[in-house]
């Protein structure tokens, strides 16, 4: 900071590759993936999801047949189907998400406008 600056912390800085970085300057238009790497993502969104998908499972069988709430064997198949279709609604969010995140990349980078 110089001295008598009138906005101390808003100083152009220079760097080495001779670019010009402003402070609070938006971040550019990210560039689409590269296919390894974007396949590299999404396998690890799938397992991810899949380890928090048995976690529910395990849960509801827990719930229904280890530590049984109720003897009703219909209540017990009913939390193992609200587990089951649970875990079915969060895989389908989840691998529909992924091409559309992707899609708006790519529209971001041929027009040069911010996804977000």
């Amino acid at each position: 900071m110089r001295r008598g600056d009138p906005y101390p912390g808003t100083a152009v800085t220079f760097y080495p590759d001779g670019e010009v970085r402003i402070p609070h300057e938006k971040d550019p238009v990210p560039q689409p993936d590269d296919p390894a790497v974007a396949a590299r993502r999404f396998t690890r969104l799938l397992v991810r999801t899949a380890f928090i998908n048995g976690v529910i499972l395990a849960v509801a069988v827990i719930i229904a047949y280890v530590v049984p709430v109720t003897d009703d064997e219909n209540v017990q198949l009913a939390v193992i189907l609200v587990a089951a279709l649970v875990c079915a609604a969060h895989m389908s969010w989840i691998v529909l998400r992924d091409p559309h995140r992707r899609s708006r990349a790519v529209e971001a980078a041929r027009t040069g406008l911010y996804p977000g």
